[in-house]
């Protein structure tokens, strides 16, 4: 369970912006969480079809898809030194729900790559991890909905989001070329 949080949590930090500036915009309240919500099932039946692919894929190499959050990992670090600061893009005024699910589809690759490996370790629980992140995307639209309330929290969540899913990528990427 603590893992399915803290991947969640990870995975979906940017989100966590997304959502924040949504709110900020007065965008009905109906309309993020039903988009929120349609997007991030479209990941999670991405990942469910990556799992299926795992299934062909010999059980002692399972660990070697540890590599795919690693180098996420890795690479949104090398990001972090190469580029400044910049806004999500983030569609302005009456957004609708497709428009918040293609925008949260489309944010959510890294959450593909890191699922996968995620869900294979984790084939026995999935439902518990698929139940967990169902309550937790309900979790992260109050926490956006409070968050876009607040400017000044809305800029250090920015700040420190940066930091922190790269080196959590990193970590999960090397438990489960440990596992």
């Amino acid at each position: 369970m603590t893992a399915s949080v803290t991947t969640f949590a990870a995975t979906n930090i940017d989100d966590i912006v997304l959502l924040t500036l949504f709110f900020a915009r007065r965008v009905p309240t109906r309309k993020i969480v039903a988009g929120q919500y349609l997007g991030f099932l479209a990941i999670i039946l991405l990942s469910c079809l990556g799992l299926l692919l795992t299934l062909a894929i010999p059980h002692q190499w399972i660990r070697a898809l540890g590599l795919i959050p690693l180098l996420l990992g890795l690479k949104q670090f090398v990001l972090l030194f190469r580029k400044a600061d910049e806004e999500e893009d983030v569609p302005a005024g009456r957004a609708g729900v497709l428009s918040i699910a293609f925008v949260t589809l489309s944010n959510g690759s890294d959450n593909v790559g890191v699922y996968i490996p995620f869900f294979s370790i984790n084939r026995g629980h999935l439902w518990l991890v698929l139940l967990s992140y169902a309550v937790l995307v309900a979790f992260w639209c109050c926490i956006g909905k409070w968050l876009g309330n607040r400017r000044v929290i809305l800029k250090a969540v920015d700040r420190v989001g940066h930091l922190l899913v790269p080196l959590v990528f990193i970590a999960l990427g090397l438990y489960i070329l440990a596992f």
